[in-house]
């Protein structure tokens, strides 16, 4: 098998687990990395056998690579993504794909232009069970889907927002639980559903940290063909808890993480439910007019996965072989841009206070941001 020469742009944090996986992988050749922290960069380097740089640019120049992870702060993505596609170089990029929306769109149509794969880092979508829970809505077991919810609660301290000057700022940030902590599972609602969001109307607040973004926010979201949708997500929240419901009229699928005894205390994994309805709902309510005459019943099972689960190392391989194999990697540039642009309605809709239509002006979106970087403070406005 041909290996590709690879390099990683940004070896803090999960960069550096994006470095680690790719010199483990047999589809890749870890050549290079590249960061602005020359003794992080250093180390990584010496300890994977790979060359390093201090500049991104530089190493893009000096290095005939066939593909790179991007792993900088996500602000920054469209522009080293776009640098090195111009270069004729495939790029996965971690989450979120980019802050807005016209950033996305750029890099997209940069990869058609230029020929080259464009994939985003959404490992969940790689995930057995959810994997079976997919195919099952997809499949029609849940019958016409027509409500929907994502509940994501975490917990961030101030001495997270103060690790790095770019966390907590609109003009450095983008944006705060959304589209930092919960686009995850954002976009594995969205994934599941396989629906488009066509409106919005969203409440944020900025509650419990000294910072400009929000740490709090619910919206509703209808989706086309009719289905409604509720989000709910905070950085307040400890222990983490993550719920997704889809419900349709024969059953209910289940999503959680929350913390489960175990010996070794709370634990949270991700189990996933799905119920089915007997008979389906719809027939039910229209069974008997007599009052109690009949009740509609349900059975439960647990999806169980038929393979482990790899993370990221699933990720990096599908690229690598997306682009050996010249295909469409499994998390491609419009997948990954669904998630944000139903961000930024959400924050439009929180700050203007009005239902926000989609799909989004690109052009309108980043006038709208340009506004929220200068006030560089909480945005929302006061409740009486």
């Amino acid at each position: 098998m041909a290996r590709l020469r690879y390099g990683v742009v940004g070896v803090g944090g999960i960069g550096r687990h994006h470095a680690e996986v790719a010199s483990k992988l047999e589809e890749l050749e870890l050549v290079a990395v590249a960061d602005v922290v020359e003794a992080r960069v250093r180390e990584v380097a010496e300890r994977l056998g790979a060359r390093a740089y201090a500049s991104y640019v530089e190493m893009l120049e000096r290095e005939n690579l066939d593909a790179v992870s991007v792993c900088t702060p996500h602000p920054t993505h469209a522009e080293i993504a776009i640098e090195a596609m111009k270069r004729g170089v495939n790029v996965l990029v971690e989450k979120p794909m980019a802050a807005t929306v016209g950033q996305c769109l750029a890099m997209i149509r940069e990869a058609e232009k230029r020929g080259v794969k464009l994939g985003v880092v959404f490992q969940n979508r790689f995930e057995p069970r959810l994997r079976r829970a997919r195919s099952m809505v997809a499949a029609g077991e849940l019958g016409e889907v027509y409500r929907a919810l994502l509940r994501y609660a975490t917990y961030r301290d101030m001495a997270y927002f103060r690790s790095a000057d770019w966390r907590g700022r609109w003009a450095t940030e983008g944006g705060g639980v959304l589209i930092n902590q919960a686009v995850h599972y954002i976009d594995v609602l969205l994934w599941l559903l396989g629906r488009r969001p066509v409106e919005v109307f969203a409440y944020a607040g900025t509650v419990g940290h000294d910072i400009e973004v929000e740490d709090l926010v619910s919206a509703a979201v209808l989706f086309d063909g009719g289905c409604q949708g509720v989000l709910q997500c905070s950085t307040l929240d400890y222990p983490d808890l993550t719920n997704i419901e889809v419900r349709g009229d024969k059953g209910m699928l289940l999503v959680t993480t929350n913390p489960w005894p175990s010996e070794q205390g709370l634990r949270s994994e991700t189990r996933v439910f799905v119920y089915r309805n007997a008979p389906p709902i719809r027939r039910s309510v229209y069974a008997s007019l007599r009052p109690g005459a009949r009740r509609v019943s349900f059975t439960v099972e647990e999806v169980a996965a038929d393979a482990p689960f790899t993370g990221h190392a699933a990720v990096l391989r599908d690229f690598a072989r997306a682009v050996i194999e010249d295909r469409e990697p499994e998390v491609p540039g419009r997948e990954g841009m669904k998630s944000v642009e139903l961000i930024n309605a959400i924050y439009v809709s929180a700050v203007e206070r009005r239902p926000v239509r989609l799909p989004l002006d690109p052009a309108q979106y980043d006038a709208f941001l340009e506004r929220l970087k200068k006030l560089a403070a909480p945005p929302w406005p006061q409740v009486a």
